[in-house]
């Protein structure tokens, strides 16, 4: 445990998301007095339910990020001095359907933390991003100097969080990183469309697990090495000159997604269980082949480097999946 973060007040929006959750929970075990702010009920139990951790939370507050008062309200009043901005859309099917909704969660709720960070002079903030910012860029692996080039709405809208973080930073002088996350998986991931918790699902409860291929190849990072990364973008001091403030965040060992989907089936040991591979349905046409990043930049400045291997992080994720079956595989 550091001392840093003893007594230290943190406000995580969208602390009941599966991200969000976790640095929750590693942030109370290090000390801070956490405040989340989530929009309210949600369909399944959150992993700081589930592990009966709730009542360790500081205060919880309620509202929407697209709401500025709301926000401006919750940091002044709890004294807030670091944000973890995490709150958004983010599902890349959800934002073709939805492309306002997306944009007013994705860019209007960034810039009104941002600006109430602003006004309560806020210590850091750290805003939330994805690699999938740098859309269809051959030039692998992505680089944190390579200019976003998004087409579709979620990617556009976290491109668009990334620029307004620049621009608070640069004109304001508000401590802001933005780190741009892998596909992250682990234990508390409660949303069974994505493919590593649907794929457990299916092995767990013995049928043969169904996924799509293309060709697919990306970067899985366990959700322990997220957390430490977004603590080491706090605790590590960097030099607050002009800069661009983009850290990206994976594990450097980029792997196709038939593969990864072979090694959870193989984790099941079965021998009946059979991976189903089927042919991507036309929406799936405009997915990205390849996505992946190189994590020097973090790993020099920040002295983070990704600890888990795959193998033990499925496992890991696999076994918290059986334990809270009743409560998640619904």
């Amino acid at each position: 445990m550091s001392k840093f973060w003893n007594k230290k007040r943190v406000l995580i929006t969208g602390a009941n998301g599966f991200v969000g959750a976790n640095l929750a929970k590693r942030l109370m075990e290090e000390g801070a007095e956490v405040v989340t702010f989530t929009r309210g009920k949600i369909k399944k139990p959150s992993l700081l339910a589930l592990e009966k951790l709730v009542g360790k939370i500081y205060k919880q507050e309620k509202g929407s990020v697209k709401d500025f008062e709301t926000v401006n309200k919750v940091i002044k009043r709890n004294k807030v001095e670091v944000v973890f901005h995490l709150a958004a859309q983010p599902i890349v099917e959800v934002g073709e359907e939805s492309p306002i909704e997306t944009f007013e969660v994705n860019v209007k709720g960034t810039w009104n933390v941002l600006e109430a960070a602003r006004q309560n002079k806020v210590k850091k903030v750290i805003v939330a991003s994805s690699t999938h910012v740098y859309g269809d860029n051959p030039n692998l692996p992505y680089k944190e100097e390579y200019y976003p080039q998004p087409s579709r709405p979620y990617e556009t809208s976290k491109a668009c969080a990334d620029l307004l973080a620049q621009s608070f930073a640069d004109t304001y002088g508000l401590p802001v990183e933005v780190p741009r996350f892998v596909n992250l998986y682990g234990p508390g991931d409660t949303n069974m469309t994505r493919l590593v918790p649907k794929l457990i699902e299916s092995v767990i409860e013995g049928k043969n697990p169904v996924m799509w291929d293309f060709g697919a190849v990306r970067d899985y990072l366990y959700i322990d090495d997220a957390v430490d990364a977004y603590l080491a973008l706090v605790e590590k001091k960097l030099l607050e000159k002009k800069r661009i403030r983009v850290f990206n965040i994976g594990s450097g060992k980029p792997i196709k997604v038939v593969n990864l989907a072979k090694k959870i089936v193989k984790l099941s040991d079965s021998k009946k269980l059979k991976l189903t591979i089927k042919k991507p349905p036309a929406i799936r046409e405009k997915e990205i082949k390849k996505q992946y990043v190189s994590v020097v930049k973090a790993e020099f400045l920040l002295s983070w480097k990704p600890k888990t291997k795959l193998l033990y992080g499925l496992k890991q994720t696999t076994d918290w999946y059986k334990k809270y079956k009743k409560e998640v595989l619904i």
